[in-house]
């Protein structure tokens, strides 16, 4: 049996293949009301649907790392006790949650779904449903109006994210992420990864031969920065910085790397310079990187973003009545395991236009 794989928005032509592990998989009446968030009841089917397709991302990956036994396994069971189905459930129920919440908070951002988009959302649910055996929907628990809710939702919590986000715009001042940029060789000072893959320490002797080398590598590397990582043996990598890079003890690069790099100009190449357990050789790249200043703002301003979506959404679940029938919820179980068949072509539609 085979099913289309649903992504966020997408329809991908990666199929997956249900694996009855025993009987005909567990029978729920799926239109009993399962939860309940305001006014809004949420049947047991459609909980099931993506309780059931959540399990399917996780089958194609686990399974064959921790055997058909990990959903209930209690040797994979969490800090709290909970095993992989009981913590996959809890974490369907939170989304579902969110998802209603979302939806019922739109008008607060002027967010609404487009027509078309609601046009593509049917599409893309009737291609899922046209493509797959009944077996196969039946495994999964899909029907077209779970496919067309579940793509709904996420397009709703897309759409959220991003005008909750917007919040964010104007807070940052891109000025405040200026970068300078080097490229450094790091030479370890304590051992080497042998041709076996093993780590190898160096003897005493080999220390002080190594030492010797690295005054003669940060001559030559003067001259022919990468030629000299090359015939030693190294790698060139690069490293971006700021004003408000964080010091070694916090996670930020070697501080006297920095020290050196700030007291150099663009071309410069410096002496070795001491780390822990080892020894850097840098040249000054560019002391105004707008790429790198570019990057930097950007991921700022997405983790900005991220944290004011983050607080938005937890003031809404604090606030939330969402209640879930305990005993219709125990009757959905990961009783099939599903695994990607990757022998189709892959074909995309997006439901986002």
């Amino acid at each position: 049996m085979k099913i289309k794989k649903l992504t966020a928005f997408l329809l991908s032509g990666a199929a997956i293949s249900s694996v009855l592990l025993g009987g005909c998989g567990n029978k729920i009446d799926q239109d009993a009301v399962a939860a309940t968030i305001g006014e809004q009841e949420i049947s047991l089917g459609y909980l099931n649907f993506v309780a059931r397709y959540t399990q399917s991302s996780y089958d194609s990956f686990f399974v064959s790392y921790y055997g058909e036994d990990y959903w209930t396994n209690e040797d994979y069971a969490d800090e709290d006790g909970l095993n992989m189905q009981e913590s996959v459930k809890e974490d369907v129920l939170t989304d579902v949650e969110l998802d209603y919440l979302l939806e019922a908070h739109m008008d607060d951002y002027g967010v609404e779904i487009a027509d078309e988009e609601m046009e593509a959302i049917t599409a893309a649910a009737e291609e899922f449903m046209s493509e797959n055996t009944e077996d196969a929907l039946d495994a999964m628990g899909a029907t077209q109006e779970y496919v067309e809710a579940y793509l709904y939702y996420e397009t709703v919590y897309a759409k959220m994210e991003e005008a909750i986000g917007a919040e964010a715009d104007g807070q940052l001042s891109i000025d405040d992420y200026a970068r300078r940029t080097f490229s450094y060789i790091e030479i370890d000072t304590v051992g080497y990864t042998d041709d076996d893959g093993e780590y190898v320490e160096y003897t005493e002797d080999e220390v002080e031969a190594l030492l010797s080398n690295i005054e003669l590598m940060a001559v030559l590397a003067s001259s022919d920065f990468d030629s000299t990582a090359e015939t030693y043996g190294y790698d060139v990598s690069t490293y971006s910085y700021g004003t408000d890079e964080a010091s070694e003890e916090d996670g930020g690069f070697c501080d006297a790397v920095i020290t050196a790099a700030d007291a150099m100009t663009e071309g410069d190449v410096s002496e070795a310079i001491e780390g822990t357990d080892c020894y850097y050789i840098i040249r000054l790249d560019s002391e105004d990187d707008a790429d790198a200043q570019q990057d930097a703002y950007d991921e700022a301003l997405s983790e900005l973003q991220s944290e004011i979506f983050t607080e938005v959404t937890e003031g809404y679940q604090e606030e939330s009545d969402f209640e879930v029938d305990e005993d219709l919820w125990a009757q959905v179980q990961f009783t099939e395991l599903f695994t990607i068949d990757n022998t189709e072509e892959e074909t995309d539609t997006d439901v986002s236009e």
